[in-house]
């Protein structure tokens, strides 16, 4: 036998009656169901009318025990509010909307709604797009008598970064008699409240002192040059000296005085400098160790995506595979319609996980490959580095505060070339076995995986070491 849901102990039998229905028949309820048979026969036995009426009172008892929780259960309707948004590691509060429809018109008041138990479950979406084996089941809320309506809240623990929503609601009740147990499964997928249905826990954001922008190559200034392939990008105002004009120099950085003095035109040189502009991807094929180390990494470029935007550029988000490939469409497919910023970047690390074993999983003989050139993805980047987070294979163990000490898997921030793909061969080989049929696909597995080798640029270890990058 399973656990009991209501935890008084003893063996049940759990009977699906549809709808969302479900009678839990315990072994009292035999008992009491023989008890009254028994005392059937015997009043026949000895023709005792007191006896006969003994008996009748046990059988409509169980029966009404039986029947009353059902009608009671029958005539609830449920909705819910949830909070839109919120931070990775915030908690919240669940608001559960219990009324009754009345039914049975005028004879419902006979039939009191009392003694009822309501669970809930919040359930994270998982990488393809259905729900996952991560449930939060908040503790049960005890309802004494439900009148008319009312209102009952759930707070949720810490909430990590993803999609939650509100699958079902479970209301239990075995009153008046205590017989037996009714449980109702009240379905919320198919709710009216559409822009409320799930909870978006985004990804924090650490705040970065950009100590690591000196190792950075970037990008270097136009300042001084005329020339129509310049970036446009802010522009530097430390002066070095003056040197001859020369065709190309704007007009504006003449230095008249000493043009003057020396009869020829000289124009200001500056310091050639290099401007922290860069782009961030996210590798989704990366080896992580665990869900911590994938956690560090996302809320690693999204603090870097912010640190950019406070420098006066927005980071591009790169994403390996690309964002038009299928695994990645089945973590987006709800993608909100928004302009690039902030707000969409964030959207899209809210609901991003490694896909290696979901592709894995979903790949079988029958199903064709998907075949992605890289080469036609990365040909756009070309003009900013780009920081990636390579995953490391170390572990090491770091105090904390309140939690004693905490096994840490670091990472690695590097910066790779923009145009690293094209320093790497592409190669037609054939697919194995019943594969073969299909001809040859463009393989490669180092375009594939994503860039892991480059300049190191910094180590993080844990989100505490964000703060001092």
């Amino acid at each position: 036998m399973p656990d009991r849901p209501f935890g008084t102990g003893g063996k049940y039998l759990k009977i699906p009656v549809g709808r969302g229905y479900t009678l839990y028949f315990e072994s009292r309820q035999v008992k009491f169901l023989l008890l009254s048979i028994v005392l059937y026969f015997f009043a026949a036995f000895v023709a005792s009318e007191w006896i006969y009426l003994l008996s009748a009172g046990f059988f409509v008892a169980l029966f009404l025990g039986v029947l009353i929780p059902l009608l009671s259960l029958s005539g609830i309707k449920a909705a819910y509010t949830l909070p839109s948004e919120m931070g990775s590691a915030e908690s919240t509060d669940i608001r559960i909307h219990l009324a009754r429809n009345f039914p049975l018109a005028p004879f419902s008041n006979c039939i009191p709604t009392r003694a009822l138990r309501l669970t809930m479950s919040l359930v994270k979406r998982g990488a393809d797009g259905k729900p996952s084996t991560v449930t939060l089941n908040p503790e049960p809320c005890y309802i004494d008598w439900l009148t008319q309506d009312d209102w009952y809240t759930f707070p949720t623990p810490s909430l990590r970064r993803g999609i939650y929503f509100l699958e079902t609601i479970e209301i239990s009740t075995c009153f008046p008699f205590g017989i037996a147990w009714w449980q109702r499964s009240i379905s919320l997928k198919d709710s009216q409240n559409k822009e409320n249905s799930t909870v978006t826990v985004y990804p924090n954001v650490h705040p970065i002192s950009g100590n690591f922008l000196y190792r950075l190559s970037g990008i270097t200034s136009p300042m001084g040059h005329a020339t129509s392939s310049s970036v446009i990008v802010p522009q530097s105002s430390s002066f070095r000296s003056v040197r001859e004009f020369k065709s190309g120099d704007s007009l504006r950085h003449i230095h008249w005085a000493s043009s003057a003095r020396l009869g020829r035109f000289l124009v200001r040189e500056f310091d050639s400098e290099t401007l922290p502009i860069f782009d961030v991807l996210l590798n989704l094929r990366g080896s992580y160790k665990n869900e911590d180390q994938f956690e560090l990494t996302v809320t690693l470029l999204n603090s870097l995506i912010h640190l950019g935007h406070n420098l006066g550029h927005m980071p591009r988000l790169l994403i390996n595979p690309p964002q038009s490939s299928q695994d990645v469409q089945a973590m987006l497919f709800d993608l909100p319609q928004m302009p690039p910023g902030l707000g969409l970047v964030a959207e899209i690390l809210a609901r991003v996980e490694p896909i290696t074993k979901l592709a894995a999983d979903r790949m079988s003989f029958d199903e064709v490959d998907e075949v992605i050139d890289y080469r036609e993805t990365w040909s756009n980047v070309n003009d900013r580095p780009i920081l990636t987070v390579v995953p490391s294979s170390e572990k090491i163990v770091k105090y904390s505060p309140g939690k004693g000490d905490v096994v840490c898997c670091p990472v690695d921030i590097i910066e790779v070339p923009p145009n690293w793909a094209d320093f790497v061969d592409f190669e037609e080989s054939k697919v194995p076995d019943a594969k073969a049929a299909r001809g040859t696909v463009r393989r490669n597995k180092a375009i594939e995986f994503g860039p892991t080798t480059g300049t190191e640029v910094a180590r993080v270890e844990w989100e505490g070491d964000l703060e001092s990058l």
